[in-house]
């Protein structure tokens, strides 16, 4: 899979195929705001720490957030856009959302991520995971990528696994969402062995 990376003013920005992921923008949030909010939403967020934006502002402020770059020197925050408009008929447009944390580790760093339920089934966020991991090998030096899900997530842990993650572990009561505990399931992909890049 080819890659370009553009790094204006120290932010990447990546085109893949289909896709250019970037900082959010505050016009972002009208789009975005639906496909996590309320209970159309809980298709996305029933999967996910995060329950979603409370209102549009909160989703603004997310986004503001991004562009601060929170999560220090090798973390980022960027949107899944519609690189030719193909998707969903606007160049563009914004989709979902994928993250790359640091951890306490510097070799290893935390993915997350969300995609819109109107784009679910698309291989986009294969294709987000994919480039980002890479980008994690080759440009900032870590040599494991974890993601963690909830154990009832079978979509998301199909999709790691597709994509090489190897399940590393079990959390019990990982999250307590909307008032219950949930178990967690902990992947990793390791540099050494994976095709990813």
């Amino acid at each position: 899979m080819a890659v370009s990376l553009d790094a204006t003013n120290d932010t990447p920005v990546f085109t893949t195929e289909r896709l250019e992921l970037s900082f959010g923008k505050p016009q972002d949030a009208d789009v975005l705001f639906p496909y996590v909010h309320g209970e159309p939403g809980r298709l996305v967020t029933d999967t996910l720490v995060w329950n979603g934006p409370v209102d549009r502002e909160d989703a603004v402020r997310f986004f503001e957030l991004h562009a601060l770059g929170t999560f220090g020197e090798n973390g980022f925050h960027w949107l899944l856009r519609d690189r030719t408009g193909e998707i969903t008929g606007t160049v563009g447009e914004a989709m979902g959302s994928i993250g790359v944390r640091p951890t306490d580790d510097q070799e290893v760093c935390d993915i997350g991520y969300w995609l819109g339920a109107p784009f679910w089934g698309k291989g986009i966020m294969a294709e987000a995971i994919a480039a980002i991991a890479s980008h994690c090998f080759d440009h900032l030096g870590f040599t494991v990528v974890a993601a963690d899900v909830f154990s009832t997530n079978a979509r998301s842990a199909r999709l790691l696994e597709r994509l090489g993650f190897e399940q590393a572990g079990e959390m019990p009561a990982y999250n307590i969402k909307r008032g219950c505990p949930v178990d967690g399931l902990h992947y990793v992909l390791r540099a050494d062995t994976s095709d990813i890049n």
